[in-house]
């Protein structure tokens, strides 16, 4: 690929879909504005790989160059941040905060959830410094005088990974896809879709998972093919697909870098697995996660997603790259889901905690739970673009029926950040 592999997601980006990340942390104390401000730009040398601009070239590509500008820290406003836009600095980052809330936001295609961690916690880590005076233990985290780790900037060589069919296979029967909460944020897109969060003791829920043959993200994918079975008629839903998010930077060779090396592992659920119990269906759903974890899969991935990039670099003019980008993404093809499970890593926040009350990760996406975690606590962000959420009340529904024990802690506003390119120029089209 002839560009920064951080930028293709840009061709694809939109006010629909954004491809952008919108982080909350719910902090203990109210937060001290000055003491982030300095925090933030002390973290935010770390990581020049973050700091980055837009610039279009005649031929219409998108190139990503450094950005030498302070990131952006603002109070909170209600609004979606415009990243690449002169209020941010032209930055695809930044900071808001409101009360004790702090929010980061990022360009999905600089990373995704993993690799913002490096971020978050370095500026968490100098903010509580800064804000209270305390040396915290920094042993997982990427201070400002932490040298750069082998490999943190590493991206796979798709010529050096060896092609080889996995055993097995990904049942690509079709599903019931919820398209009537897409079509009505397309008919309507100034509707701000919402967004929900639920807490849970990590302690009780993974005793829970324990004890139905399950892990978190077989839990939680029986437990939504739960819901959608309460909410949809046989008819409708005669099967349900589930998708569950699989952190491969490890089977690629790149197990310490910051890019977003994610793929999607599926579950098949025949509708006649509804009475199931939630012990059976995580059983089912282990066995097919067990076989689709192979590193074929993901090197197969890898090099579809290559492909794809290389395909842009071919197309002549941003709107002939956008077009192929649209037709051709790996995003848009098939086997589709009914719903998605995003839980690729247990991050340890050590010191940390003591200052963090809750963690939370707002995407784009429909019927999809994140999942964010501390030493004794599971945070889960409920997405659905339905304004009716009869899908999250069915999740909760099931929850209960489970004695799951969790706390709500209310429906709030995405508010995603949205990408601008810079105004058209010579040889834009």
């Amino acid at each position: 690929m002839k560009q920064n592999p951080d930028s293709y997601l840009l061709y694809e980006a939109g006010k629909f879909i954004t491809y952008n990340i919108r982080i909350k942390i719910v902090m203990k104390h109210r937060v001290n504005g000055g003491a982030l401000e300095k925090a933030a730009q002390t973290a935010f040398k770390r990581f020049p790989y973050y700091a980055k601009k837009i610039n279009i070239l005649p031929n219409g590509e998108i190139e990503l160059k450094h950005n030498d500008a302070p990131i952006c820290v603002t109070v909170t406003d209600g609004k979606h941040p415009r990243f690449g836009s002169k209020e941010l600095n032209y930055h695809l980052c930044s900071i808001d905060y409101s009360g004790n809330i702090i929010y980061f936001n990022i360009y999905h295609g600089l990373c995704g959830g993993c690799g913002a961690m490096f971020w978050i916690k370095s500026t968490l880590w100098h903010y509580i410094k800064e804000a209270f005076g305390a040396e915290l233990e920094n042993s997982t985290v990427k201070t400002a005088d932490t040298p750069f780790a082998e490999g943190e900037t590493a991206f796979p060589d798709a010529e050096k990974l060896e092609d080889a069919e996995p055993l097995g296979s990904v049942k690509a029967d079709t599903v019931y896809v919820p398209a009537l909460g897409y079509a009505s944020k397309l008919l309507n897109p100034l509707k701000e879709p919402k967004y929900y969060e639920l807490e849970l003791e990590a302690g009780d829920f993974m005793k829970y998972a324990r004890s139905n043959d399950g892990s978190p993200n077989s839990i939680l994918s029986a437990l939504m093919f739960k819901a959608v079975c309460k909410v949809t008629s046989p008819a409708i839903a005669k099967a349900v697909r589930g998708n569950i998010l699989c952190n491969y930077r490890s089977d690629v060779g790149c197990p310490e870098t910051y890019h977003d090396l994610v793929r999607l592992m599926s579950v098949f659920y025949s509708r006649d697995l509804e009475d199931k119990s939630v012990e059976f269906l995580s059983t089912v759903t282990r066995s097919m996660m067990y076989v689709q974890m192979q590193p074929e899969f993901s090197v197969k991935t890898f090099k579809y997603a290559c492909k794809c990039k290389e395909g842009v670099d071919r197309q002549n003019g941003l709107l002939r790259k956008r077009l192929y980008c649209k037709l051709n993404s790996p995003y848009t093809k098939p086997p589709f889901g009914t719903f998605l499970i995003s839980y690729v890593c247990r991050d340890d926040w050590s010191g940390l905690e003591d200052y963090v009350e809750r963690i939370h990760c707002i995407t784009d996406g429909d019927l999809m739970v994140e999942v964010n975690a501390l030493r004794d606590k599971f945070f889960l962000t409920f997405m659905e673009l339905d304004g009716k959420h009869k899908f999250y009340d069915a999740f909760c529904e099931a929850m209960r029926e489970e004695n799951i024990h969790f706390i709500e802690h209310g429906c709030h506003k995405r508010l995603l950040p949205y990408s601008v390119l810079p105004k058209k120029s010579k040889g834009y089209l």
